[in-house]
């Protein structure tokens, strides 16, 4: 059986990941080299892993973590 873990990021995933940080970093005023960053990495990473595999989807994942 395979795991969803086993199958590697592709650079155009790798990509739209890195976007999705990025913007929601500056959109919310936080630093990516911070606490606060790693964070966010650490939840977008785990959200991708779990199917959120677009950059809007990202996005609106920590849109609504953080308005709430």
């Amino acid at each position: 059986m395979t795991s969803i873990y086993d199958t590697p990021i592709d650079a155009t995933s790798d990509a739209s990941l890195f976007d999705a940080f990025t913007e929601a970093c500056a959109q919310h005023g936080i630093s990516p080299d911070g606490d606060d960053g790693s964070d966010l990495a650490t939840i977008l990473s785990h959200a991708f892993q779990r199917g959120i595999t677009s950059k809007d989807g990202l996005i609106a994942l920590v849109l609504n973590l953080v308005e709430k």
